[in-house]
């Protein structure tokens, strides 16, 4: 009898000593594993908007590099779970997931970059767009300063007439006349120049408020409008009888159509910034997709996981068994004896970090 017993107690604690080894070692680290790829997923999200937030391309690498810190230990995680040969359709699934989430990254990090770039270029050429804006207004200044001061005269050449009435007897007929010659000339040299002093103004305006503009259909439309602003500028010019003052503007007109008309003018540059920037906001949406279809995964692995751990404890905690006496799930004869699975199992299935609490109390209590 006392041989039977040994031989039983010995089996016992075998079977004992298997669920234990099958839980600690088979178990519990690709549960641990599952849990750290659900909070990494969740952090990778939380960080990717900030890279659409980056003030600068140094800022948005640093935040590039700490995705990529974080995407590499979810590898890790991933190679660790699929090792055990545990679910393998699952696991393909997560890794599925994590690669098109890599990959969205890695798409928003060029997309930010070439967001920069874009930027980068727009700010140049606005600042020598501004240069010509203002090399235009500034030379057409001296020209209207004479022609203002012609005008000035001749105004006050004509009111001295009707201060005193005697003038029209005693002044010359010659100098009358050339006077008013002189006003009308100003006149007729003031009124073009006006006219494409106005013009370079709206068009100056134009593009520079279309390095700021945010509906992309406006944009498309201003090409349109400053071709022909500048256009009425250049038949302006055809009046003008200074030669080289007519050659200077042809050739500053030239310079500004480039930077307001076609590829890579402001306009375009703009068009193509906001369409980063919408394509960034996009992959970031993606992104989080991606993270939520693999934590859907992890879940489901954990869940399966759960359940396996769950199965090795029922019925194998203890050497002796007794249906009346019950520890967590564990049929246990001793009523003061609580073995260590007992409370594995039931410090398992409390454990936060692991999986959602479930209400079995503390490890090792009993119920009679």
């Amino acid at each position: 009898m006392a041989v039977v017993s040994a031989v039983v107690g010995g089996v016992s604690f075998t079977k004992f000593g298997d669920a234990l080894t099958t839980i600690t070692e088979e178990k519990l680290p690709p549960i641990a594993a599952a849990q750290r790829l659900a909070t990494g997923s969740a952090e990778i999200v939380a960080i990717a908007p900030r890279i659409v937030a980056a003030a600068n391309t140094e800022e948005e690498i640093a935040i590039n590099d700490e995705l990529a810190v974080r995407l590499s230990a979810l590898v890790t995680d991933i190679n660790e779970i699929e090792a055990t040969g545990f679910m393998p359709e699952v696991i393909a699934s997560i890794n599925d997931s994590r690669n098109l989430l890599q990959g969205t990254l890695e798409q928003l990090h060029t997309v930010t970059q070439e967001r920069f770039s874009v930027s980068n270029e727009k700010t140049e050429k606005l600042t020598e767009f501004q240069n010509l804006a203002k090399r235009y207004a500034d030379t057409l200044k001296p020209v209207l300063s004479y022609t203002q001061n012609d005008i000035s005269q001749g105004g006050q050449y004509a009111a001295s007439f009707a201060e005193d009435s005697s003038r029209q007897y005693s002044e010359s007929k010659e100098q009358i006349l050339e006077t008013f010659l002189k006003l009308a000339s100003a006149i007729d040299t003031r009124t073009p120049i006006l006219e494409i002093e106005r013009l370079g103004s709206a068009a100056s305006n134009m593009i520079i408020a279309s390095t700021t503009e945010t509906q992309a259909v406006r944009l498309s439309i201003i090409p349109v409008r400053i071709r022909g602003v500048y256009t009425d500028a250049l038949d302006k010019l055809e009046a003008l009888d200074n030669d080289r003052l007519k050659t200077f503007y042809v050739d500053l007109i030239d310079k500004m159509q480039a930077l307001s008309i076609g590829d890579d003018s402001l306009p375009d540059l703009r068009k193509r910034e906001l369409a980063a920037t919408e394509s960034s906001q996009a992959l970031v949406v993606q992104s989080a997709e991606y993270a939520t279809a693999m934590r859907n995964s992890v879940n489901e692995l954990v869940t399966a996981l759960n359940a396996e751990v769950d199965a090795a404890c029922r019925g194998k905690c203890c050497p002796k068994t007794r249906p009346d006496r019950v520890v967590r799930g564990c049929n246990c004869c001793d009523p003061d004896f609580a073995c260590d699975l007992c409370a594995l199992c039931s410090w398992q299935r409390t454990a936060p970090s692991w999986r959602v609490a479930e209400n079995h109390g503390s490890a090792g209590g009993r119920q009679p």
